[in-house]
């Protein structure tokens, strides 16, 4: 899912790769990419599973980013700090605030799957 997303996002500005290809190539086989981006391979009925706990991880350490970072900015905003002398830290928020939108899309996106797979008609 991640890194089908990337592709997406950053295909037109790898050099003009076939984004479809690619994308033909991943859902074959996706243990060279894996290897490249780090990350363990795990196939079978649970890496959908996986993944999904994966980017829950992400969407809680950005939130908790988010929350020290909300804390020093009014910190520093309370003892007088001017607002030109933050700027890299509203930056930063911006950042992870962007990641967060990101990540709880993905989840929504795995939840959405994960609900639907796991509900079967009665009969």
């Amino acid at each position: 899912m991640e890194v089908e997303y990337l592709i997406e996002r950053l295909g037109p500005y790898l050099g003009g790769i076939d984004v479809e290809k690619i994308k033909e190539v991943l859902r074959g086989d996706t243990r060279g990419v894996e290897r490249l981006l780090g990350i363990e391979g795990v196939s079978g009925e649970y890496a959908e599973e996986l993944e999904c706990m994966r980017i829950r991880a992400f969407v809680n350490r950005y939130l908790e980013e988010e929350k020290g970072l909300l804390s020093l900015y009014r910190e520093l905003k309370s003892k007088g700090v001017a607002p030109s002398d933050m700027e890299s830290l509203r930056r930063r928020l911006r950042e992870v605030r962007r990641r967060i939108r990101l990540y709880k899309e993905m989840l929504r996106k795995c939840q959405g799957r994960s609900v639907s797979s796991s509900v079967r008609p009665q009969g």
